[in-house]
C-alpha cells in the first residue's frame, strides 16, 4: 500500500480520541432512544473505528468507510457494513455542536447502507437532528 505523503494520517491526542468517541457514544444513545431507529441493530456500530481525517482536510466534515469485502446496500446489522467513521479533529476544540451532528450524519450512512447516498430517507433522518 502506498502512503500519502500530501496528507498524512491524524491519530490526534488521547484526550481527543476519548472525546471522539465520547461523542460517537453519545450520538448513538441518542438514537437508541429516538423512535425512527426502533429495530435497528445499533449495537452492532459499537466495533465501528472512530478516527480522524487526514489533515488538512478543508472540505470535510466527516466519512463513514464501508467494508471491502464487497457488502453494499442495506445491511441487516449496520455494523456488518461500516468499518470506520473518520471526523475532522479541530471540530472537537472549535465545535462540539458541529462535531456531534456530523458523527450523526456519518452513523445514518451507516444505518442507511451505501446505496442510499445522501437520498430521500436520508434527509428525512438528518433532519431529525438534533435528537433528544
Amino acid at each position: 500500500m502506498r502512503e500519502r505523503r500530501d496528507r498524512p494520517r491524524v491519530i490526534g491526542t488521547l484526550e481527543e480520541r476519548i472525546a471522539a468517541l465520547a461523542c460517537a457514544q453519545d450520538v448513538l444513545d441518542r438514537m437508541k432512544r429516538c423512535p425512527e431507529f426502533k429495530g435497528v441493530d445499533l449495537d452492532s456500530l459499537k466495533t465501528t473505528i472512530v478516527s480522524f481525517l487526514r489533515e488538512p482536510a478543508p472540505k470535510l466534515l466527516g466519512m463513514c468507510s464501508y467494508a471491502k469485502d464487497g457488502t453494499k446496500g442495506r445491511p441487516s446489522k449496520p455494523g456488518d457494513n461500516t468499518w470506520r467513521i473518520l471526523v475532522r479533529r479541530d471540530l472537537i476544540h472549535t465545535s462540539p455542536e458541529c462535531l456531534a451532528s456530523t458523527m450523526y450524519h456519518e452513523f445514518l450512512h451507516a444505518v442507511l447502507g451505501y446505496n442510499e447516498g445522501h437520498g430521500k430517507e436520508f434527509q428525512r433522518l438528518e433532519a431529525l437532528w438534533p435528537l433528544p
